[in-house]
C-alpha cells in the first residue's frame, strides 16, 4: 500500500495552524494559561492520533480489499505505524513553525511531501534507483517508513526488522519537534 495522504494531511495541520494565527487564535491562546510547549505537544499528540488513524484505516482497507497481510511482526507493524504518525505530526508542526503564510506553506509543503514520497520509495521502489540516489534516500524519512512497513507486510521480517526504521523515524520526529519548538512564533492576531 502506497499513499502520501497521511503525511500530506498532517502537513496541512501545520497550514491550519498558520490560518488560525491569521484569524487571531494566537492572541487567544496567549491569554490562556498554557505554555508554548504544552500547545505544541497537544498539537503533536492530536496530529499523531489523526495520522495513526489514517494509516490504520488505509491498511485495514488494503487488508480487506487487496488482501494485504502482515507477514512479519504485528508489534513491529504497530511500532512503525506509531513512529510514522509521530514523524508526520511533527512535520506538520515544522510546517507551521517555518511557514510565513498559509498559501506559501501549502505550496512548499506539497512539493516537499511529493518529493519525500517519490524519493522514499512509495511510488517507485528505491532498489531501482542509481546507487548514489539510493544512498541519498537514507536521509528521507519516508524511505524508513516504507522500508519498515514493507518489512512487516510482504517481506515478512520479524520484530528486528522494525527496530531501525522505528528508531530513525523517532529521530526525525525529534529533529522536527526541536526545530518547530525553537522557531514557533505566537502570531499577532
Amino acid at each position: 500500500m502506497r499513499s502520501e495522504s497521511w503525511l500530506l494531511g498532517l502537513a496541512n495541520i501545520g497550514v491550519g495552524m498558520l490560518l488560525g494565527g491569521q484569524r487571531g487564535l494566537g492572541s487567544r491562546l496567549r491569554s490562556a494559561p498554557i505554555s508554548k510547549t504544552t500547545l505544541l505537544a497537544g498539537k503533536a499528540a492530536s496530529g499523531a492520533l489523526i495520522s495513526l488513524m489514517i494509516l490504520l484505516v488505509s491498511f485495514g482497507f488494503a487488508m480487506i480489499v487487496f488482501k494485504v497481510r502482515i507477514h512479519g511482526s504485528v508489534l513491529g507493524f504497530l511500532g512503525i505505524a506509531v513512529a510514522c504518525a509521530l514523524m508526520a505530526s511533527t512535520f506538520g508542526l515544522l510546517v507551521a513553525a517555518l511557514g510565513n503564510s498559509p498559501a506559501t506553506a501549502r505550496g512548499v509543503t506539497t512539493l516537499a511531501v511529493l518529493m519525500m514520497v517519490m524519493l522514499g520509495g512509495a511510488w517507485v521502489p528505491t532498489f531501482i534507483f542509481p546507487a548514489w540516489l539510493q544512498q541519498f534516500t537514507l536521509i528521507v524519512p519516508v524511505r524508513w517508513a516504507v522500508d519498515g512497513l514493507d518489512a512487516m507486510t510482504w517481506r515478512g521480517i520479524g520484530l528486528s526488522g522494525a527496530l531501525m526504521p522505528v528508531a530513525i523515524l523517532l529521530v526525525f520526529a525529534a529533529v522536527f519537534w526541536t526545530i518547530a519548538a525553537s522557531r514557533f512564533r505566537w502570531s499577532e492576531g
